[in-house]
């Protein structure tokens, strides 16, 4: 690219809203520490295979780990072979796939439409969401598989403008490298629109046979791109991990989910708020969203792409709001078309107001946990033993500033002239929030979710040779932080006492705090709203060890996402 080109293409990206963006969640991705228990699982299985160098079948704590494919793994490697072992490394990697989905998504509705003002309105729409802006920078799957699908659907289109071996190659890719992110899931968030191709394609309605067959093709080569992993892995990692690879973590997931099962209707709870501010400043009388549903070809392209696999993810027994953002695209190029009908228009005072409301919540949050018996709802909520001190001692260390920050932001929607009425002044006003609040939890809740003090100490008795065993599955939360080299055993509570009797000159940690242990542990470390606890095999052995039972689980105790 020419000096000149990339002049105008930042001028675009100012323009259009993006590069200001990037630097609103740019802050964000340098000083999040990674959030447990999915990052830091994450970041540890990334760091095995660097470990191992085995790029093949992932490992966590030493065994195969089939719950994930491995390009996310792959690329959290190469982000660290040119920057370091570093959080923000990562973080900046999946920024950057946050910003490419971006220039995809502005470039597929130019495509559909030759409109400018519409892609520049979808593309500020979708950045805009809060749910986007939180999600841009974390060490999770769904906004790399949101790229791929973006990728695949460009396959659409060359289809549609009759470039079939192109179209062939992007779907294929898409698809491929999409089941190499989360499985075949892809399949859902990209696949109802070649479905329904000639509903919304002419070339489709025309080549009805050579469309279906050349979508056949493309599930096909993105099975043969993702096979070239599997297969071999399969081999590698043994039957138990083949079956998990091919059965557990597909058919078994939709049909009888082992994690976050929820009702039917349950996303039609969440939507309005992962669409934020949208749902509080979008204002169109009802001729104007019937306009905007003018059987237009964007608009068949967005509802033949969304529509179903929506009502697909609901069937799905597992549900989780970021399963939903490979479709928040499909919605943004919607209410652009309904921005552009007659009669509609922002409001945002609303959204301002409610920022408002919650900075000043917000600000005061601190001083209310630092003084909770001030408070009578409060007060008869840790009474009622459903606030704990560790919690309300973590609350209180956050800086009020976030609070004030956030209601400066809802004064400025509120009150500052054309801001409530800008699309693109209430989009990185939306964007700002997000940061405030992501930055907020990295100061004030970020040492307490830091395990590299209590990682050390794993590492320093590993090295050593000390006996040391996690009471119940730790999910590889202290692997990356410490740099382990060795697995950390698991060990169940009705097995905890004959592993003491074992190893008396051992050691015990969990972060759990579910178990009857009654000996005073050695060390106490802060770790979310409670501890990770360090014992002597030989004070448990000393306690009086209660008649053994299953106690209740715990969140952490859940299969993962």
């Amino acid at each position: 690219m020419s000096d000149s080109s990339l002049a105008r293409f930042l001028r675009r990206l100012a323009d259009d809203g993006r590069l200001w963006w990037v630097v609103l969640i740019l802050p964000v991705a340098l000083f999040l520490p990674a959030l447990p228990i999915d990052e830091t699982r994450y970041l540890s299985v990334a760091w095995e295979m660097r470990l191992h160098l085995d790029f093949l079948v992932p490992h966590l704590n030493g065994a195969p780990y089939s719950d994930k494919p491995p390009l996310l793994f792959w690329l959290i490697n190469i982000g660290w072979l040119f920057a370091g072992l570093h959080v923000w490394a990562v973080r900046l990697g999946v920024l950057a796939a946050s910003f490419a989905s971006l220039v995809l998504f502005r470039r597929l509705v130019l495509r559909l439409e030759s409109d400018a003002a519409l892609a520049r309105r979808a593309v500020t729409i979708l950045f805009g969401i809060v749910f986007f802006a939180i999600f841009s920078s974390a060490i999770m799957f769904d906004v790399l598989l949101a790229t791929f699908v973006l990728l695949a659907l460009h396959g659409a289109l060359d289809w549609d403008a009759g470039r079939w071996r192109r179209g062939l190659l992007l779907l294929a890719l898409g698809f491929g490298l999409g089941i190499l992110t989360k499985g075949p899931v892809v399949l859902l968030d990209a696949g109802f629109a070649l479905v329904l191709g000639p509903w919304w394609s002419e070339t489709a309605r025309a080549n009805k046979r050579r469309w279906y067959a050349m979508t056949g093709l493309a599930v096909l080569g993105g099975a043969i791109i993702a096979l070239a992993w599997a297969i071999p892995a399969a081999i590698m990692g043994g039957e138990k991990y083949a079956n998990a690879i091919f059965l557990r973590q597909t058919l078994d997931r939709m049909a009888n989910s082992f994690a976050h099962r929820r009702p039917l209707w349950w996303y039609f709870m969440v939507l309005p708020a992962m669409v934020l501010p949208w749902t509080l400043a979008v204002r169109a009388p009802w001729r104007a969203w019937r306009e905007s549903f003018r059987i237009t070809k964007s608009v068949r392209f967005a509802v033949a792409w969304a529509v179903p696999a929506f009502a697909a993810f609901c069937l799905v027994s597992g549900k989780q709001p970021h399963y939903l953002l490979p479709l928040l695209p499909a919605l943004a190029l919607y209410l652009a078309k309904v921005l552009g009908a007659d009669g509609a228009r922002l409001r945002g005072r609303l959204f301002g107001a409610l920022l408002l409301i919650a900075g000043i919540a917000f600000a005061a949050l601190p001083y209310v946990a630092a003084h909770p018996l001030d408070f009578a709802l409060v007060a008869k909520m840790v009474t009622a033993g459903k606030l704990t001190p560790q919690f309300l001692h973590v609350i209180s260390g956050i800086w009020p500033l976030w609070g004030v920050l956030a209601a400066l932001v809802g004064l400025i929607v509120l009150f500052a002239r054309g801001v409530h009425t800008s699309l693109r002044a209430l989009a990185l006003s939306s964007a700002a929030t997000a940061a405030i609040g992501m930055l907020a939890l990295a100061q004030g809740v970020g040492p307490f979710v830091d395990v590299s003090v209590a990682a050390a100490r794993i590492k320093q008795d590993q090295d050593s040779g000390r006996p040391i065993a996690h009471l119940a599955w730790h999910h590889g939360l202290f692997e990356f932080p410490g740099r382990l080299t060795q697995p950390l055993p698991k060990v169940d509570f009705g097995d905890l006492r004959a592993w003491c009797a074992a190893h008396p000159d051992g050691e015990i940690v969990t972060f759990y705090t579910k178990y009857p242990i009654t000996a005073k542990p050695e060390t106490e470390l802060p770790y979310r709203f409670g501890f990770i606890r360090f014992w002597r095999a030989s004070d448990l052995l000393g306690m009086q060890w209660p008649a053994a039972q299953a106690p209740a689980p715990e969140a952490d105790d859940a299969p993962e996402d």
